[in-house]
């Protein structure tokens, strides 16, 4: 199975026309980081209040400018991965909550995407990486993680059946199969833009 570095369009140039979310509302101690990196008894099920940061065209797949790229999805968007294990069973796969934006009227749903799982999967052969080290003046809090990629590539052994994960160890990455690709294409989902990481072109991330 293929699998693909999910974006989303906000930064492209023919994108400038389009509306871009704000930070959730929702606040912890630990800031919005639990739509990132959630324990394992998160969430309770409840409706986000959301802000647009910039109003415009609509579209089906979003980043929030909250950091770990956390992504709001439209009921077509949703609706395309019904059927994946991740969306269908509960627990330590994919959520989807409503969110509810308060600065403009919409007629369309939208929903929060919280990815619980978590894979090590990265082929450090193929890749080309930076690690945070034990010293680092700023984080070393991650020492050992993975600071960037100049060019991502994906081990699929490592990755079983899942579809849609967050990279261990560089949780901002999210990745999706060749399936949920699939899917959003055949469903024209807007909004969402996926870079290979199977060794067949350079992706940076």
């Amino acid at each position: 199975m293929k699998y693909y570095l999910l974006r989303d369009d906000m930064w492209l140039d023919e994108s400038a026309d389009r509306w871009i979310f704000d930070r959730l509302k929702y606040e912890t101690d630990k800031g919005n980081l639990e739509f990132v990196d959630p324990p394992l008894e998160y969430m309770e099920p409840c409706t986000y209040p959301i802000d647009l940061h910039r109003a415009g065209r609509e579209t089906d797949f979003s980043f929030t400018m909250d950091s770990g790229n956390i992504p709001i999805l439209s009921k077509k968007a949703k609706s395309a991965l019904d059927g994946l294990p991740e969306v269908d069973e509960p627990y330590h796969h994919v959520v989807l909550e409503p969110v509810k934006i308060e600065n403009k009227q919409v007629d369309k749903d939208y929903f929060v995407m919280i990815i619980e799982t978590q894979i090590d999967c990265v082929d450090e052969e193929r890749s080309e990486f930076q690690k945070y080290e034990e010293n680092d003046p700023v984080r070393p809090d991650k020492a050992g993680q993975y600071r960037a990629f100049f060019n991502l590539v994906i081990d699929p052994s490592k990755t079983g059946d899942h579809h849609i994960f967050r990279l261990k160890k560089h949780l901002g990455s999210i990745i999706v199969s060749e399936e949920v690709k699939r899917r959003f294409e055949g469903s024209g989902v807007t909004g969402a833009v996926f870079e290979s990481v199977n060794g067949d072109q350079k992706t940076i991330a």
